[in-house]
């Protein structure tokens, strides 16, 4: 039946037709044999409620054993933009020969709420018996997803075991190269753009510039975004997001982690990671301080700026909690701990005293220090704070280190794939195998130690170059800078403040203590590194003689 105006409600249905060459000359499997068999089902079939029109009619002359049909792709088209309700075919194997096709199409029907109806296996799909096949098909579809992504989450990882990039693109920096070794591609530097990733990491490290500052300065510049960049048009300008990922690459620093995740997207501990030695376009060194440069910026403007924002601790509890700056009613500010439930439901009223008071004691620390520069720089830059002798030493020991943990745990492949084989008894595969773990974990202790090293080394490295310019640069009278200029300044020198408060017949006593970060001795054992997030030590408080003591400020419990 065809299409007309009283018909609109009903089931539109569009016509599948296709044969190959070799079936041209079989009865019934020639194209006007099979429209004649549908059409006449279609009028047989009152119950299928079905209308049909020449528009929806779709034959092929083709394989069945692929999906790159022109009508075929015509009518899927119509699929997707809804036109039709049902696809009606001679024999389901019309539609495709492959499993794997018919799932796609399957899929693709049921997606836009379309049924397939087939002759030849009297069956429509609409009803339920067709509803539980589809379920079916979807389960096998879904199964052989899961075996497709397993087998090629292997082949990567097998492939990065081999020293192999697996990246999904190639990183701005680099060109593929055969891996002469076998199969697989690695990395090369390009020189050019190794010089500007070079200077993106000290404007960022030593300019003080952030994410977009340096993306406008790459573009004044019209520096090309990269000769094997994934974007059709290199000469596009740069932007913050691929300035940020530049920073916190670490394949820059030589290592491409080719799986931070497990086949369900939670992530690995670093100990599963499997790490590929490429060739770095920074040291060591150079990413540390990167990585604990971008801890320590906030980033944001804000409105107002309270000179001790993030620096304040309250000490009384076990966690210290933090302060900010709020404004009060009746002017002026104070510093703020809120009010809050511990653990175990106790309840701890605002921690709150007057912000001027304690602006201006750290504020007059800070005046002492820098009262005489030259004295105060001469002072603590007096000893060697980062031979670089001895770091360019440490790079080289970490990178013979990553590369011996990578040919272990080959080994450990080939101890394992030998067991398979039959060439190795359960006992002595594991006794070999246990043998490498042991190593690796050696291995992993004497990189934690050197990464430990080379991050305290920038940490004080950064600091030190910091007080240097802030000292040169300083060459007018401290109480006239601005607000924001001493923010800069209270952020160079201190590293935190202490607060904690005891009643003193029934008012409170509030102690401050000030850490300097310009004390060698105070600098966390084990900095902020690049992927891992690891607790501030708390400095001794033996070595700090500045604290104010100040009664009466602050709320009642």
């Amino acid at each position: 039946m065809f299409l007309d105006n009283e018909s609109s409600k009903k089931r539109r249905v569009a016509i599948y037709i296709r044969v190959s060459t070799a079936e041209q000359k079989m009865d019934g499997y020639g194209l006007e044999a099979q429209k004649s068999k549908l059409l006449a089902y279609i009028n047989d079939n009152k119950a299928l409620n079905a209308v049909t029109k020449k528009e929806w009619f779709f034959s092929d002359a083709h394989t069945g054993s692929d999906l790159n049909r022109t009508e075929l792709n015509r009518l899927r088209a119509c699929v997707v933009k809804k036109e039709i309700d049902a696809v009606l075919v001679l024999k389901i194997d019309r539609l495709s020969r492959s499993l794997k096709h018919l799932l796609t199409l399957f899929e693709e029907f049921k997606d836009h709420g379309v049924h397939l109806i087939s002759v030849g296996e009297n069956m429509d799909f609409s009803g339920p018996i067709g509803n539980l096949v589809f379920q079916l098909f979807g389960a096998i579809a879904q199964f052989e997803r899961e075996l497709i992504k397993g087998r090629t989450q292997m082949g990567i990882l097998a492939s990065a075991e081999m020293g192999n990039y697996t990246g999904s693109s190639i990183p701005y920096g680099y060109r593929p190269i055969a891996n002469s070794a076998g199969k697989g591609k690695k990395l090369s530097i390009i020189p050019k753009e190794k010089e500007w990733i070079q200077e993106v990491f000290n404007w960022y490290i030593y300019d003080d510039m952030g994410y977009g500052l340096i993306a406008s300065k790459l573009n004044e510049l019209s520096v090309p975004k990269g000769e094997c960049t994934r974007a059709r048009n290199k000469y596009s300008k740069w932007t913050t997001k691929m300035i940020r990922g530049i920073i916190s690459n670490s394949l820059y620093r030589g290592e491409f982690i080719a799986n931070k995740t497990d086949d369900e997207g939670e992530m690995l501990p670093e100990s599963k990671w499997t790490i590929v030695a490429i060739p770095p376009c920074i040291s060591e060194f150079i990413f540390q301080q990167a990585q604990n440069m971008s801890k320590k910026r906030t980033g944001g403007k804000r409105n107002t700026v309270y000179l001790l924002s993030g620096k304040l601790r309250d000490m009384n509890f076990e966690k210290p909690r933090s302060f900010s700056g709020a404004k009060r009613s009746k002017g002026g500010f104070s510093y703020r701990r809120k009010q809050f439930n511990d653990s175990e439901g106790q309840h701890h009223s605002v921690f709150e005293f007057p912000g001027k008071q304690m602006d201006d004691f750290v504020w007059g620390k800070i005046i002492q220090a820098l009262g005489d520069p030259e004295v105060f720089v001469s002072h603590y830059l007096t000893r060697e704070y980062a031979d670089p002798t001895k770091i360019e030493k440490l790079e080289r020991q970490l990178t013979t280190l990553r590369e011996e943990r990578i040919n272990i745990e080959v080994a450990i492949s080939r101890i394992e794939e030998a067991y398979e084989r039959g060439n190795y008894s359960e006992e002595k595969m594991s006794e070999k195998t246990l043998r490498k773990a042991n190593k690796i974990t050696q291995i992993d202790s004497s990189i934690q130690e050197i990464e430990d090293s080379l991050i305290f080394m920038g940490s004080i490295d950064v600091e030190v170059e910091k007080l240097k310019t802030a000292s040169s640069q300083i060459k007018y009278r401290l109480e006239k800078l601005t607000l924001k200029q001493r923010k800069v300044l209270i952020d160079l020198f201190v590293d935190r403040i202490e607060m904690s408060r005891v009643k003193v017949e029934k008012r409170w006593k509030i102690n401050a203590e000030i850490f300097f970060r310009f004390n060698p001795n105070k600098f966390p054992t084990r900095a902020v590194k690049g992927r891992t997030d690891v607790p501030h030590k708390k400095a001794k408080t033996s070595d700090s003689g500045d604290r104010l003591s100040q009664s009466g400020a602050g709320g009642q419990d």
